[in-house]
C-alpha cells in the first residue's frame, strides 16, 4: 500500500465558507489527485477533479465499495463487518441482487406516475404555511415534513413516527458521532423496522415496505437484509430531500435575479434551479470512498491494489474545466452529468424522487407565495456542518 502523503492537514477539514467546499481540497493545475491522511485513521488518495472522479465511480471492477476490505478508507458509517441489506457497501453480485429488489419503485416512470401525489403533498404543507402566516422556519414547515409525507405514502411508514426517524438519522449521520452513538441509533432503528415488517407481513397494504415484507415468504431476502435495506432507504431519503429543498430555496431567496426567474415561470425554471443546486451545493459533504482492487493509474499517479480512494464530489462539481465560473450559482447554465448523486452502479437510487419532489415543491411555493423572502437577510442561516448530508438547520422566511 502506498504511504506517501503530500498535505499538512487531515481529511476532512472544515469549510471556511459554508457556500463552498473546503479550499484545501483544490489541487494545483495538473494535480487531480493526492495522498492525504484521514482524521479517522490511515491514508487515502483524494480525488477532486471531475473527470478522474467519474473514472473511479464508473469502474466498479477496479474500485470496490466493500468497506470490509483491507485498505478501504476509515470513514463515518463505514463498517469492517458486513451489514445485511446495506448494498451501498457491496459490490456485484450482492449489490445487484438487493438493488434490483427495489429499483423499479424508484424508476423514472414510477416517479412520473407519482407526480400528482408529490404535488398534493407540497400543496398540503403550503396550505398550512399560508394559513399560519409568516414569518416561519421553512425547514420545519416544508423541508423536513415534505419527504416524511412521501415516505409515509410510498414506503408505508407511519407519519406520526417522523421525529423518531429524523432523530435516528441525525445520530447516524453526524460525522463525528461516537461508535456508541451510532450503534445505539442503528439498534433503535433496526428494532423498530423489524417490528414494522413483522406487522406488515400479514397485512394487505400495497406500499413498498408491505410488499417487501410479504416477499420474505418467498425466500428472496432475509429479515436482516430487509431491515438493512429499509434502513438505508429511510436514512438516505429524509435528509437528502430536506437538504436539497432548503439549499435550493436559500439560493433563490438570496439572489433576486435568480429567484425572479423562477417566480416568473415556476414550471420552466424550478427544474433547472434544483439541478444547479445539486451541482453547487453537492449534499454529500465528505464524498464517497473506494478501495483499489488492482494496480492502476489515476491522474498520472500510480495506484496500488489495496489503496484507499476518497472521491470528493463537491469539489469535483466545482471543476473549472467542466463548469464555467463554478463558484457561482447560475440556474441558466446547462448542467450535464453533475456528480451530486454519484455515478455508475452506485448512483443514488432515490435521486429521481428527491429531485422531482424538490422541483415540484419549489415551483408550487414560489407560484403561490411569490412575495416569499428571507426574514433575516443579513443573518446567514445555520448550516448542518456536522452532518454527512449537507443542509440547513433553519431558514426563516416571510411574505
Amino acid at each position: 500500500m502506498t504511504t506517501e502523503t503530500t498535505t499538512g492537514w487531515s481529511f476532512p477539514v472544515p469549510r471556511s465558507d459554508p457556500h463552498d467546499p473546503p479550499t484545501a481540497y483544490r489541487t494545483a493545475e495538473g494535480e487531480p489527485i493526492r495522498r492525504v491522511p484521514l482524521s479517522y485513521g490511515g491514508e487515502a488518495w483524494l480525488v477532486t477533479d471531475f473527470r478522474t472522479a467519474r473514472t473511479v465511480l464508473a469502474d466498479h471492477r477496479g474500485f470496490s465499495s466493500d468497506s470490509t476490505l483491507p485498505g478501504y478508507p476509515a470513514f463515518p458509517l463505514s463498517s469492517k463487518r458486513p451489514i445485511p441489506g446495506h448494498f451501498l457497501s457491496m459490490d456485484p453480485p450482492q449489490h445487484t441482487r438487493l438493488r434490483q429488489l427495489v429499483a423499479a419503485e424508484f424508476s423514472g416512470s414510477r416517479i412520473k406516475a407519482m407526480r400528482p401525489d408529490l404535488s398534493a403533498s407540497a400543496d398540503e404543507l403550503i396550505d398550512r404555511m399560508a394559513a399560519a402566516g409568516g414569518p416561519q422556519d421553512l425547514v420545519a414547515s416544508l423541508a423536513v415534513p415534505l419527504p416524511a409525507l412521501s415516505a409515509s405514502q410510498m414506503l408505508g411508514t407511519p407519519l406520526a413516527d417522523r421525529d423518531f426517524f429524523l432523530d435516528c438519522t441525525r445520530d447516524l449521520q453526524t460525522h463525528d458521532a461516537t461508535v456508541t452513538q451510532r450503534v445505539l441509533a442503528a439498534g433503535k432503528m433496526n428494532r423498530y423496522l423489524e417490528r414494522l415488517f413483522t406487522a406488515k407481513r400479514t397485512g394487505t397494504d400495497d406500499d413498498l415496505f408491505s410488499r417487501l415484507a410479504r416477499s420474505l415468504d418467498d425466500g428472496d431476502l432475509t429479515m436482516a437484509e430487509l431491515v438493512g435495506l429499509a434502513n438505508l432507504i429511510v436514512v438516505a431519503g429524509l435528509e437528502t430531500t430536506a437538504g436539497l429543498f432548503s439549499l435550493t430555496m436559500l439560493s433563490l431567496l438570496g439572489d433576486q435575479e435568480q429567484g425572479d426567474l423562477v417566480r416568473a415561470d415556476p414550471e420552466r425554471w424550478a427544474g433547472p434551479a434544483v439541478a444547479e443546486a445539486l451541482r453547487y451545493w453537492t449534499l454529500v459533504q465528505h464524498g464517497v470512498a473506494r478501495v483499489a482492487l488492482r494496480n492502476t493509474e489515476l491522474g498520472g499517479r500510480p495506484i496500488r491494489a489495496g489503496d484507499g480512494v476518497v472521491v470528493h464530489l463537491a469539489t469535483a462539481n466545482r471543476d473549472p474545466d467542466v463548469f464555467e465560473e463554478p463558484d457561482r450559482f447560475d440556474l441558466t447554465r446547462t448542467v450535464r452529468g453533475q456528480l451530486a448523486f454519484g455515478h455508475g452502479i452506485h448512483r443514488c437510487l432515490g435521486s429521481a424522487l428527491a429531485q422531482t419532489q424538490t422541483e415540484l415543491a419549489v415551483a408550487a411555493l414560489l407560484r403561490r407565495l411569490p412575495g416569499l423572502r428571507l426574514a433575516e437577510p443579513q443573518a446567514g442561516p445555520p448550516f448542518l456542518a456536522e452532518m454527512l448530508i449537507y443542509g440547513l438547520r433553519s431558514l426563516h422566511v416571510t411574505w
